[in-house]
């Protein structure tokens, strides 16, 4: 017993260690990972599936276990009929994927594969790239969310400058620098061909579309000046400013809340709402939808002074203060959704729950709590949907949450 003991434990000691995944990966996960980037390893669409069912033929174990090697033993001719795919389709496929380094073939002389000769297809060599293929899949994540973000921005400037050049057809359709901008408007991408750009070229198009879409306010304002008329799509930077939050305040607010209070009234880090749907509320919006007068009083350089540092630095970038136009505030919001890891589809949430004004107010209020002394929010993501959930509940006083920033700011000035 002792020396076949002992002569086991001499021949685990010459077994070969291979690459195994990290703790807490299994090999399905690894697959999904390596399905996301290999695109971008030269691979395509059909050998990519390929390697996903071969990988999904070895046993899971295989890829966690150091004394063992994931692989497949099959003879082309059976794969090819396990896959479905011709013998000479195969032999293309695995090529290419030996070539991406995402197997390796190891055949005999006369191309016969078995597990007795330790022939066949291996996936050792993937596993070794571990670290390289996470990091790849992370920028193309990084990548993919500020493409999200910047076509995001593109539409709000197509919105913004589709009223700035109704109006300015109105009170100068014959202007030239109208129609410079209307044939410029028209030959932006479709929303569709968005996609097919690449992340450089898309920001550059975001950052053209930006320029023109300012230039149309720009004129739209200088016109305005000249008739006196009021424009409809700004908040007048004329409007009396002398007026604290704190002594305005709509018909929902029920006395004056506190720095530290939520808008929906609970003192909690993430927002709390109530679990019971409200169809027509939902519907309609609430009280909040009725309500939305209150956000002609929002004056630019009035919320500018409400906001995060890391907004301000933004907004100084784009004007001074008392020359801010609501556009910037909404631009600045969308930036501060991808800086702080916001999923694009809470933003849109809001975005439909509120409009794009509430919810960039929504954005300011929630970027300038962050670092509430008292309670910080922890989860901006999830505190962003809650305060959509209480929007749509009639629940959200946003108003009150103003109030609280500036009573807040006021004793940060006063220090």
């Amino acid at each position: 017993m002792a020396r076949t003991f002992t002569a086991k434990a001499h021949s685990r000691r010459d077994l070969p260690v291979y690459p195994s995944l990290p703790s807490g990966w299994q090999r399905d996960a690894f697959i999904h990972l390596v399905e996301r980037v290999a695109p971008h390893l030269g691979v395509g669409r059909a050998a990519a599936h390929t390697w996903t069912r071969l990988a999904a033929m070895t046993r899971p174990a295989d890829w966690i276990e150091p004394d063992r090697e994931p692989s497949v033993y099959a003879a082309a001719s059976e794969l090819a009929k396990m896959l479905a795919l011709s013998e000479a389709r195969v032999r293309v496929h695995t090529a290419r994927l030996e070539q991406a380094g995402l197997l390796e073939r190891r055949t005999a002389a006369n191309g016969s594969r078995s597990r007795h000769a330790g022939t066949g297809l291996f996936f050792s060599g993937v596993i070794e790239r571990f670290s390289d293929l996470l990091a790849l899949d992370a920028q193309l994540t990084t990548a993919r969310h500020e493409a999200i973000y910047l076509r995001g921005q593109r539409s709000t400037h197509w919105r913004c400058l589709r009223q700035a050049l109704e109006q300015l057809r109105d009170v100068a359709s014959q202007d030239a620098r109208v129609q410079a901008m209307e044939d410029a408007w028209a030959a932006w991408p479709r929303a569709d061909r968005l996609h097919a750009m690449t992340l450089d070229a898309l920001a550059a198009h975001e950052r053209e579309a930006d320029t023109l879409t300012r230039a149309a306010l720009d004129l739209l304002e200088a016109l305005q000046k000249s008739t006196d008329q009021p424009l409809e799509n700004e908040r007048s930077p004329l409007q009396d400013t002398s007026e604290d939050f704190s002594l305005s305040c709509d018909a929902r607010t029920e006395g004056r809340r506190s720095a530290v209070e939520p808008a929906f009234g609970q003192r909690s880090r993430l927002p709390r709402v109530s679990s019971r749907p409200n169809a027509e509320v939902g519907l309609k919006g609430g009280p909040n939808a009725a309500g939305r007068e209150w956000l002609t009083k929002l004056v630019p350089e009035r919320l500018f002074r409400l906001a995060s540092p890391e907004m301000q630095f933004y907004l100084s970038g784009r004007a001074d203060p008392e020359r801010l136009r609501f556009h910037d505030f909404i631009w600045t919001a969308e930036r501060r959704v991808l800086e702080l890891g916001i999923h694009p589809s809470a933003w849109s949430d809001a975005c439909t729950a509120m409009g794009e004004e509430g919810a960039t107010v929504a954005m300011l209020i929630l970027d300038a709590r962050r670092d509430d002394p008292v309670a910080p929010i922890i989860s901006p993501g999830g505190y962003l949907r809650g305060m959509t959930r209480a929007w749509l509940q009639g629940h959200l006083n946003m108003m009150g949450s103003l109030i609280g920033l500036s009573e807040r700011r006021r004793r940060e000035e006063a220090l």
